[in-house]
C-alpha cells in the first residue's frame, strides 16, 4: 500500500460540501494588518491587489482564502491568506492549487485596508 504524507502547509480545496458563513470578514483590513505585523520590508512592496474571498478546505479546516498580488523589487508576487474567525490563521506564497492565477483582483491600501484605493506611493527625500 502506498501512503502519501501531506506537508504542514495549507492547501486550498474548494468544495460544495460545506456552506460558508453568511457574513464575510473584513478581509482587506485583515490582510493589511497581517502584512504590517509580519513583513518588515512591506513598505518596499508596491501595487497591492486582493482577490475576493473563497471558501476552501485545507489542513486547518474550512477557512476563507484571499489571494494578494504585490510587486517586490520589480517581481510580481502572490500570497495566499487563510482566514478563520476574523484572523489570518495561515499565510504563504501561493501555490498552483490555490488557483490565485484565475482570480480577479482589486487594488487595496495595504496601510489602511481600504478596498479600491491603491496605497500611496512612497515619496523620496526632497534633498
Amino acid at each position: 500500500m502506498l501512503l502519501t504524507s501531506q506537508g504542514s502547509t495549507q492547501t486550498a480545496q474548494p468544495s460544495e460540501a460545506a456552506t460558508p458563513p453568511v457574513e464575510q470578514p473584513a478581509y482587506a483590513a485583515l490582510a493589511a494588518k497581517y502584512f504590517s505585523e509580519s513583513m518588515a520590508d512591506r513598505l518596499s512592496f508596491e501595487n497591492f491587489e486582493i482577490s475576493e474571498l473563497r471558501w476552501v478546505h485545507g489542513l486547518k479546516g474550512w477557512s476563507w482564502l484571499a489571494c494578494v498580488h504585490f510587486v517586490d523589487r520589480g517581481h510580481l508576487r502572490t500570497y495566499a491568506l487563510f482566514i478563520q474567525n476574523n484572523a489570518v490563521i495561515d499565510a504563504r506564497y501561493a501555490v498552483q492549487i490555490d488557483s490565485c492565477g484565475s482570480q480577479s483582483y482589486t487594488p487595496f491600501d495595504v496601510v489602511t485596508g481600504v478596498l479600491g484605493r491603491p496605497t500611496a506611493p512612497r515619496q523620496p527625500a526632497l534633498y
